[in-house]
C-alpha cells in the first residue's frame, strides 16, 4: 500500500513540476521577446555607424523602431540629421533609403517594397518614438531633403565611407 501512495505521490509531484514549468517557460519566452528589440536596435546602430560614423563627426542614432524585417532610425551628425530605413537581409541590417520627414509617412514607405500594413505599423511606431524628442532634434531630422536610395550592399560604403551622411540640398 505504501508503494501505491509513494508512486501516486511521485506522479502528483511530477505533474506539479511539469505544470509549474510551463509558466517558467512562458516567462523565459517573454523575457527573450523583450530582449530582442534591444538586440535588433544595437545591430541597426552598428550598421549605420559602420557606414557613416567618423571620428571628427560622430553619428548619433535614435530613436530606432522595428517591425518585422524593417526598421526606421533617426540620426544626427554635426548640425544635420535625418532618418534611415533599414531592411534585414541575410541576418544583417542594411540601409535602404535615407531621407527626412518623408520617411515618417506610411505611403512613402510602401514605395520601398514593404506591405501597407507593415508601413503603417512602422510609421506609427516612429511617430510615437519621435514624440519624445525635442523640437530642435526633429528640426535637424527634417533637414534631410528628399530621399536617397542607398540599398546597403550596392557599393554605398565605397562612395560614402568615412565621409559621413551625404545630404541633398
Amino acid at each position: 500500500m505504501k508503494t501505491k501512495l509513494t508512486i501516486s505521490g511521485l506522479a502528483l509531484a511530477i505533474i506539479g513540476l511539469l505544470s509549474s514549468a510551463a509558466p517558467l517557460q512562458a516567462a523565459t519566452d517573454r523575457s527573450h521577446a523583450v530582449a530582442t528589440p534591444a538586440k535588433e536596435a544595437q545591430g541597426i546602430v552598428q550598421a549605420m555607424k559602420r557606414q557613416f560614423d567618423k571620428p571628427q563627426s560622430p553619428l548619433k542614432v535614435a530613436p530606432v523602431v522595428v517591425e518585422g524585417d524593417w526598421a526606421l532610425a533617426g540620426w544626427l551628425q554635426d548640425a544635420r540629421g535625418g532618418r534611415a530605413l533599414l531592411q534585414k537581409r541575410h541576418g544583417h541590417w542594411v540601409i535602404v533609403v535615407c531621407g527626412g520627414d518623408g520617411l515618417r509617412q506610411a505611403d512613402a514607405l510602401v514605395h520601398t517594397g514593404m506591405t501597407a500594413d507593415m508601413a503603417t505599423a512602422l510609421a506609427k511606431k516612429l511617430n510615437v518614438a519621435e514624440s519624445r524628442l525635442s523640437a530642435d532634434t526633429l528640426k535637424k531630422m527634417a533637414s534631410f531633403e528628399g530621399m536617397l536610395r542607398v540599398d546597403g550592399e550596392a557599393g554605398h560604403g565605397a562612395g560614402h565611407g568615412g565621409q559621413g551622411v551625404q545630404h541633398k540640398h
